[in-house]
């Protein structure tokens, strides 16, 4: 089924894979990122500016 799928989409099986892994991994990020910001927000609501956003978002990128 794999191998179907990649050559489907003219890509190698490892190459399916290793994009499969990293957008599993983005997936985690992105949620562990909401459940943080959502539990901060919980204890403080306030709003962010752009340039504190971009400084979060540094160390993930």
């Amino acid at each position: 089924m794999i191998k179907n799928y990649a050559k489907s989409k003219n890509m190698s099986v490892s190459a399916f894979l290793r994009s499969a892994a990293v957008e599993k991994i983005e997936d985690e990020i992105d949620r562990e990122l909401y459940e943080k910001a959502e539990r901060e927000f919980k204890d403080n609501p306030q709003d962010v500016s752009l340039d504190a956003l971009e400084k979060e978002m540094s160390s993930y990128c």
